[in-house]
């Protein structure tokens, strides 16, 4: 069995991101139907994640520090942050996320734990405990899809020539 942080090395990006109440069976859409979002895992243990409403609104200026506090507070709302250290539970095939700064801030020191599921380049995560959102317990789940690495043709290209 090959190690669950060999599995999730690399980058994912985001294919949807739902909330379940406990309890409950309705489907939940907090940032939309059409979310974005990338998660990173390092091999050096670190990993980070964004999620995002798909098309927020804009600001007037490009200096944040001139944006008025209602539309950071809206734009809070529409997204998810956070990065930290991250450790593998290969039994119970969970991540651990040590999170070290956040959007959040009471996330801050905190750890999330999330069961880990593959099929082919398709990653599934859902949260092992439940976390709070608009005032009620829910478990988050994300299907995220492998980035491939590009593949440079010219260069490529370019290395054979000279190998001749």
């Amino acid at each position: 069995m090959a190690s669950l942080k060999n599995e999730i090395i690399g980058s994912w990006k985001l294919l949807s991101y739902i909330e379940i109440p406990v309890g409950g069976e309705e489907y939940l859409f907090p940032l939309g139907k059409n979310p974005k979002g990338i998660l990173i895992f390092s091999p050096d243990g670190y990993m980070s994640v964004q999620i995002s409403v798909k098309n927020p609104v804009k600001y007037n200026t490009d200096d944040r520090y001139s944006v008025t506090d209602e539309l950071i507070a809206s734009r809070a709302k529409e997204y998810i942050g956070f990065t930290g250290k991250y450790t593998v539970d290969n039994v119970l095939c969970n991540v651990i996320y040590h999170i070290e700064t956040s959007l959040n801030p009471n996330w801050e020191g905190l750890k999330q734990v999330r069961k880990m599921d593959f099929e082919a380049d398709i990653l599934y995560q859902k949260s092992v405990e439940p976390i709070i959102s608009n005032g009620q317990k829910v478990h988050a789940y994300m299907t995220w899809q492998r980035i491939q690495k590009e593949i440079d043709v010219e260069r490529i290209g370019e290395e054979l020539e000279e190998s001749y």
